[in-house]
């Protein structure tokens, strides 16, 4: 059985069993997220923050260079109260080794450095917890991968907040040309893949300085894959997407994300609004992955936009995820939505709302669309999505490939449209099981199908 017939066909089987599966990927490197200093002693693998000072000894800065100068430093640890640190340049951070900066609560703030607040250049990974950085001209933290990189490069932030910086929040790079998103660019990266581990960290109202500046944006090119995990993460108010997921090279988006809050992004360019959730993977690649307890709402675009590009599959469950009052669709998945060239589209989705959506246009409350010469299997069960101003929910297979569609209790009321449409519109084969559909003053029907049994 060929690689896509099989994923089209499990499709349904895997649905009995989703709430215990999981993501499947590589191995992470493993950085404890709960690391802390009991006692702050200075050491030759420990750089000691004792002032709030911009400069000199005790401070971060002399922290980070003596990381720079000697890769025996591993952990810089702040001292317990240490309040606010005003920068008038920003920090770096350039050495090869792991490094670990706890913040103990601290904040650094940017809004003097004229720049970012901390860059850094990492072949490894950096962890940063318990720190505040604040009111950059630029980016909060950025991380960039030489091209030189191999292996895995990871960032970990745990109780971290990023807030009021003009640029994304955090920006994680490993790709030559970070910004162009329209048109195909160059995917040229390392070699490395790129893992971000989230978890109690929030991304506020940051990017508000030009176009398309968002509270979290990780880039991948060349060969590597991009791994997100987030527990517990909060991105709102941010200028432009939220959290931005962009894979140009040959590999995959892997992600699991959880008891997450996205709300409120995407409002600064009214020319180009932007999403809750965005998720770009180009030329060859699988996007795959589950979310759980996630809230996607009040965006100024998608609440979810998920898209997969050319040769590659998408599949991400979701279980307990509410997309509510977004200004285009609340959860939008497309398979080929660029460059087409092939690929699948497995869509399980269990208690899953969808309400109120579509103020500026779409197509459903919840859209889920496959293009170019791949198959469609959707499983939706528990699903609501109620007066939106299209249609409730929107499945469609537009060009060579099968359809295969389950529905279990599904409740869509007061939609502007059709409550749940289902077309086949390609020469493949289409067909509807277990369907049970309830709602009442839609606009449309109750339940439309075209080219399925």
């Amino acid at each position: 059985m060929s690689r896509r017939l099989a994923l089209s066909v499990a499709a349904l089987t895997l649905a009995a069993c989703a709430p215990e599966s999981t993501p499947v990927g590589p191995t992470f490197l493993d950085t404890s997220l709960d690391a802390r200093a009991n006692t702050v002693v200075e050491s030759a693998s420990t750089a000691v923050v004792r002032s709030t000072a911009d400069d000199g000894p005790g401070t971060l800065r002399a922290a980070l260079a003596r990381a720079n100068a000697s890769t025996d430093v591993r952990v810089i640890q702040f001292v317990e109260g240490l309040g606010t640190i005003r920068l008038s340049s920003p920090l770096e951070y350039r050495g090869t080794q792991p490094l670990a900066i706890h913040g103990v609560d601290a904040v650094i703030d940017a809004a003097g450095s004229g720049d970012d607040a901390l860059r850094a250049t990492a072949t490894s990974s950096l962890t940063i917890t318990q720190l505040t950085v604040q009111n950059a001209a630029q980016e909060g933290i950025e991380l960039a991968v030489p091209a030189t990189a191999t292996g895995v490069v990871q960032l970990v932030l745990d109780g971290v907040t990023v807030r009021g910086n003009k640029g994304h929040g955090v920006l994680v790079n490993d790709q030559l040309v970070p910004d162009v998103v329209d048109d195909m660019p160059d995917p040229r990266g390392s070699d490395a893949s790129v893992v971000v581990r989230v978890r109690r960290t929030r991304f506020l109202d940051n990017g508000y300085s030009v176009s398309d500046r968002d509270g979290l944006r990780v880039n991948e090119g060349g060969n590597g894959y991009l791994q997100f995990i987030a527990d517990d993460m909060t991105a709102s108010d941010n200028a432009a997407d939220g959290i931005e997921l962009d894979e140009r090279g040959p590999g995959s988006v892997l992600l699991q994300v959880s008891n997450s809050q996205i709300l409120r992004n995407g409002k600064f360019d009214p020319e180009d609004l932007d999403d809750g959730f965005d998720i770009d993977e180009l030329n060859e690649g699988d996007i795959v992955g589950q979310l759980r307890g996630v809230v996607a709402s009040d965006n100024f675009e998608e609440g979810l936009d998920f898209n997969e590009n050319d040769a590659g599959d998408l599949r991400v469950d979701l279980f307990g995820v509410v997309a509510n009052n977004n200004r285009e669709e609340g959860i939008d998945y497309e398979e080929d939505d660029d460059f087409a060239g092939g690929g699948d589209l497995i869509a399980v989705m269990v208690d899953v709302t969808a309400n109120g959506n579509g103020v500026d246009g779409g197509d459903g409350g919840l859209k889920i669309r496959e293009k170019g010469a791949g198959s469609l299997s959707v499983d939706l069960t528990r699903v609501r999505a109620d007066s939106n101003r299209v249609s409730g929910v929107d499945i469609r297979e537009t060009e060579a490939g099968n359809l295969l569609a389950r529905l279990e209790t599904i409740f869509v009321s007061g939609n502007a449209g059709r409550g749940v449409r289902v077309r086949q519109e390609s020469t493949g084969f289409g067909q509807v099981s277990s369907v049970n559909i309830f709602g009442t003053g839609n606009t449309g029907n109750l339940f439309e199908t075209s080219g399925v049994n």
